[in-house]
């Protein structure tokens, strides 16, 4: 993509990148070489924040690192944005994904008016900045109860401690560039596995293909998945919608680059379109999940990569800010009008990029 730099604009000789473990096309991006082939010619390194310094590492969740691109889940970006990180939103997807309540067979619990009573599991990571599958949990098991009449206090929550942190600095994986531990990535919800099994709690929650990998392995039973609700702007959660930022100082300072980066995410969206099963490969790589179990829990997954802006994506954000400050996982409100920047998208596909958001 030909796009001229600010005039006395100044150098940047490495972009940082970090994502989750979720489909995105900005992960088809590196995977395909789009990024790295884009910016060879200027001599910029595309790098994972796995590959800087240790102590960077939680940049992930706190975009404190200069020069970095996250995509990915919303809670990080939306705490750390209340939190004072200098960002801008430059995008969002929306990738249909199962957000699940979860039981054993021998539990007796067979739907939601049986969770009445019965105890959830709500982990607790006492090792991290943000505990984004906490506030996932505590929003799928309020979605579940409002669908029978019933809330949070017909429940009995059982805090889970878990020390393991999401992210272990001497265990990431060297091949996906993936931040989060190996063996988190293979056993995500070890400490709710672990209640659940020792029968200390009922139910848990789980989302997108670890849920589906859960079911398999356990022969467990979804008493309820918010993705089922009738209402699209209800399903909201940490993977509803997805969350694309930037460092706001690069944005400034190279505003060329990031609608690069853009457009070359809009590419690598377009390519899944007609590229399902090397997709599907890409995904399961990323989750650390069979093929089939990616292929399974994602049905439209190459339909729905896009990153746009579309009202039904900014209202569910509206509404995700809104229920982290009210249940206390963020502390402070913010205008998502001024953290919102519209402008490396339209640049991108001015260029003549194509978005197939709605």
């Amino acid at each position: 993509m030909s796009l001229a730099p600010p005039a006395g604009a100044r150098a940047v000789d490495t972009i940082w990148y970090t994502r989750c473990p979720v489909p995105t096309a900005f992960s088809l991006a590196i995977h395909l070489g789009l990024l790295k082939r884009e910016f060879a010619p200027d001599g910029i390194r595309i790098a994972s924040l796995q590959q800087a310094d240790r102590t960077k590492l939680q940049s992930h969740f706190d975009h404190s690192l200069d020069d970095s691109f996250r995509y990915g889940g919303n809670i990080p970006p939306i705490w750390a944005r209340s939190e004072g990180a200098d960002t801008r939103l430059i995008g969002l997807s929306w990738i249909d994904a199962p957000h699940v309540i979860l039981t054993l067979p021998e539990s007796g619990i067979r739907n939601v008016r049986d969770l009445k009573g019965r105890r959830l599991s709500v982990p607790r990571r006492v090792n991290d900045q943000i505990d984004f599958w906490r506030a996932g949990a505590i929003r799928t098991y309020e979605v579940a109860l409002a669908s029978e009449g019933l809330t949070l206090d017909d429940v009995e929550l059982v805090d889970v401690p878990i020390e393991a942190a999401y992210i272990d600095p001497a265990n990431t994986s060297a091949l996906t560039g993936s931040i989060f531990s190996q063996a988190r990535r293979r056993s995500p919800l070890s400490g709710d596995l672990a209640a659940l099994v020792r029968s200390d709690v009922d139910a848990i929650f789980s989302e997108s293909s670890f849920s589906v990998h859960l079911q398999s392995f356990l022969g467990a039973h979804v008493v309820y998945d918010a993705h089922t609700h009738p209402d699209p702007l209800v399903r909201h959660n940490n993977a509803i919608p997805q969350a694309f930022t930037v460092s706001a100082s690069l944005l400034r300072d190279r505003p060329d680059l990031v609608a690069r980066v853009l457009a070359q995410t809009i590419a690598a969206a377009e390519w899944a379109t007609t590229h399902r099963e090397e997709v599907v490969h890409i995904t399961a790589l990323e989750a650390n999940v069979s093929e089939e179990i990616a292929d399974s829990t994602y049905p439209l997954l190459e339909q729905q990569l896009a990153t746009g802006f579309s009202e039904q994506a900014l209202e569910a954000l509206r509404r995700r800010k809104q229920f982290l400050l009210s249940h206390g996982f963020i502390r402070k409100d913010f205008d998502l009008g001024s953290w919102i920047d519209r402008t490396p998208l339209e640049t991108a596909l001015s260029q003549g990029g194509r978005s197939l958001a709605a």
